[in-house]
């Protein structure tokens, strides 16, 4: 039997964003960078690799969502079996993706191919158990809520560190553009996301357990579930199409701006690098505060309308930014970048929440749990967004003049780092927008659908008890 859900199995099992984080906001941030002005590629080719690697990723995701809704071991449940063997490996990974092997430029590029895609079926393994766990750390929708701030807030912890302390310790390492001062960095990085993935993992072993009644054929007075049927949590599911139309679109704005954040300080802001780590620290001061704020927000508007006012606001910082970067005033810029930042950590938080509520809509709609085949949808989508935001950024840069080897850039790349961190983003920020207008729950309608969810669990305990 389950065990029962205790603030501290929720504290505890949400360090293990603070291991996904690290590694996932020191890619976001550096790899980019890494290729073009340590590994030697260009800009557009270094795009290319992050697309075709993250497509051939995605298309693994919901195999690896419905793996993990099959699996049901005596000895590690369902979800910890994937994190626990999976961290080391994707620990690894992470340092080969920040390695430079001396070899032609041709190998380079196919090193670079080779350990991007490593890195992104790695983390698959492991960010889509890691992700579907909170379906089993309450069933209530507005303390999930509350479990996706503090899990966040763990993030964005590990988000300071990388964004804030990175670029010092490589400056007393020897420079950003030493080879030799990322290798400490990124080994240290990969030793503490994979001891704090393995330990995330553990906290949660009483309530992650075997199930004796999973592979009946009638358990639930059902036949067994085909692989086909299964795919309906995703098909046929208004709510989670609807979030991550919005969540996708908002990742596409952010990775964007992520990529090409120390571009922008470097050649916009005059070498104005130093400004990224207080970003950092904001970053970090908003999460942890959301743990005591996101419920109420949350409980008064609901996702649908905490999404769509955070992204006009997000919107209205980002045209803020487009007339202060060009008059090089850094109050407005950090003033923009500071709201941009902590409201899409709000919408973050809410979207990751909206997509457990979209595998309990679907569960209502269809009869079918398939918790971690509609969590790997959202890793799909994040991935699709990071393929296709670094693609796009690689070849508006290459196709504007960017070089690796200018201390300063042209007119025309200048403009292009620019209007990509600021137009580009207030497109999606209306697509979003739109998305969430269509989105079929209000706070009225997630009240409804946790009394169904309960009304389902009930009818399950008496059948298992039966």
């Amino acid at each position: 039997m389950k065990g029962k859900t205790s603030e501290k199995n929720i504290w505890l099992y949400s360090t293990g964003n603070f291991a996904n984080n690290i590694i996932f906001m020191f890619v976001s941030l550096y790899i980019m960078y890494y290729y073009t002005n340590i590994l030697g590629v260009s800009a557009a080719v270094a795009g290319t690799i992050f697309m075709v690697a993250r497509l051939v990723d995605a298309i693994t995701d919901p195999i690896m969502g419905m793996i993990v809704d099959r699996t049901n071991t005596k000895k590690f449940g369902k979800y910890r079996p994937y994190i626990i063997f999976g961290a080391p490996f994707l620990g690894i990974i992470f340092v080969l993706l920040f390695t430079t092997p001396n070899v032609s430029m041709s190998g380079k590029i196919f090193y670079a191919y080779f350990t991007y895609i490593l890195y992104s079926l790695a983390w698959t393994c492991v960010q889509i158990p890691q992700l579907a766990l909170p379906i089993i750390l309450s069933d209530d929708i507005a303390k999930r809520t509350k479990v996706q701030a503090i899990f966040q807030s763990f993030g964005a912890f590990a988000s300071m560190a990388v964004t804030s302390w990175v670029l010092p310790l490589m400056d007393r390492l020897g420079g950003q553009d030493n080879p030799q001062a990322w290798t400490p960095i990124v080994i240290g990085f990969s030793v503490i996301a994979t001891i704090v993935f393995i330990l995330s993992a553990m906290s949660v072993s009483k309530l992650d357990v075997y199930n004796p009644n999973k592979n009946k054929e009638n358990e639930l007075g059902k036949p067994k579930v085909s692989l086909r049927e299964s795919f309906k949590v995703v098909t046929e599911n208004r709510a989670l199409l609807c979030v991550l139309i919005a969540y996708g679109t908002d990742m596409f704005a952010n990775q964007i701006g992520s990529s090409l954040r120390i571009y922008f300080f470097t050649y916009n802001l005059a070498g104005r690098t130093d400004l990224i780590s207080y970003l950092g620290y904001v970053g970090t001061i908003v999460a942890f505060a959301m743990i005591f704020f996101i419920g109420p927000v949350a409980k008064n508007f609901g996702k649908k309308k905490g999404i769509i006012i955070c992204d006009v606001i997000c919107a209205a910082a980002t045209i803020l930014l487009l007339f202060a970067a060009p008059q090089k005033n850094l109050v407005l810029v950090m003033i923009s970048f500071i709201i941009t930042s902590g409201f899409f950590s709000i919408t973050n938080m809410l979207s990751r929440a909206a997509v457990l509520d979209a595998a309990n809509y679907a569960q209502v709609k269809t009869g079918i749990d398939g918790n971690a085949l509609v969590s790997s949808t959202f890793t799909f989508v994040n991935k699709c967004a990071q393929a296709f935001s670094a693609a796009f950024a690689g070849s508006i840069l290459s196709a504007t003049g960017y070089n690796a080897e200018l201390t300063q850039q042209a007119d025309g790349t200048l403009k292009a780092i620019l209007y990509l961190m600021t137009l580009v983003p207030l497109v999606a920020y209306a697509a979003t927008v739109i998305a969430m207008y269509f989105y079929p729950m209000n706070r009225k309608g997630e009240i409804e659908l946790q009394e169904k969810i309960e009304e389902i669990r009930v009818k399950e305990a008496e059948i298992k008890g039966a």
